[in-house]
């Protein structure tokens, strides 16, 4: 398969997964096959690899998802796609949003063949919700939103608009005690868009739900 024996948890998420495999032998007795997946890789990756270029677009097949990122079969060769080059906006849980055997159209951002470095991303290729938001978020307005996470070693939670799929780091004023909990009904005043870095910054004003 050309995965390390103690990987099960990679093995368990490529269930389901379309792989290329070449037979190396048939016992006709016990009427069983034996192939192998690395092998037909290594040969893929030593014909299409060479002429891929930066900046080309391809189309790649998801062999493995985890939380925070998918593993891609990138003509023979395994790359790993970080949440934060799948989507412009944050991404919860990427088990959520794919799926084993989802083909995702990517952009070559990174090639280096003799470094076994490729570097692929999804997101170049979907619209920048953040690039018009002030046509539609104001400083200084009020929304309604949706609790989906809780920033790492920052207080506040993170929530998700109801008129944009754009996400805000919300500060919780002390009056409130405790954080709202996942899935909580918010609104929210909008103190700072920074459109360029994809942030947006806001206070709790009222838990709805």
């Amino acid at each position: 398969m050309g995965v390390k024996k103690e990987t099960k948890s990679l093995i368990r998420g490529m269930i389901g997964a379309e792989v290329d495999f070449i037979v190396l032998g048939y016992d006709n007795i016990a009427n069983v096959a034996i192939a192998s997946r690395k092998l037909a890789m290594e040969i893929r990756a030593k014909i299409e690899l060479p002429k891929l270029k930066v900046n080309d677009i391809i189309r790649v097949r998801t062999v493995a998802v985890s939380r925070k990122y998918v593993i891609v079969d990138c003509y023979g060769k395994e790359v790993i796609i970080m949440a934060e080059d799948l989507k412009h906006t944050f991404i919860v849980n990427a088990k959520e949003e794919y799926v084993v055997g989802d083909m995702l159209q990517v952009r070559v951002k990174k090639i280096e063949i003799e470094n076994e470095v490729i570097e692929l991303s999804a997101k170049e290729l979907t619209v920048n919700p953040y690039k018009n938001i002030r046509k539609y978020i104001v400083e200084g307005g009020e929304y309604i939103s949706r609790v989906i996470g809780y920033p790492k070693q920052k207080s506040g939670v993170i929530v998700q608009l109801e008129i944009s799929n754009v996400t805000c780091l919300v500060r919780v004023p002390a009056k409130f005690n405790n954080n709202p909990h996942f899935g909580d009904k918010l609104l929210i005043k909008i103190t700072d868009i920074q459109e360029k870095k994809k942030l947006l910054y806001g206070v709790l004003k009222r838990i709805l739900s």
